[in-house]
């Protein structure tokens, strides 16, 4: 994956990623080059509580 390996976690498997990593990877794919934009970081900061959902809702 081509964003991953733009960052210092490139060599992790997703599944040993922080959600904090998991949440700079998504925004950055969510927010494409404007990554860092209020409306890019809305969706950081919402990436757990969705993480969670997603998860429940696959059990």
């Amino acid at each position: 994956m081509e964003l991953k390996a733009e960052n210092d976690f490139a060599d992790l498997p997703l599944e040993e990623m922080t959600v904090e990593q998991q949440q700079e990877l998504a925004t950055r794919h969510n927010g494409g080059p404007y990554w860092e934009n209020d409306q890019a970081q809305c969706y950081d900061r919402d990436f757990a509580h969705h993480l969670d959902q997603a998860r429940n809702a696959i059990r």
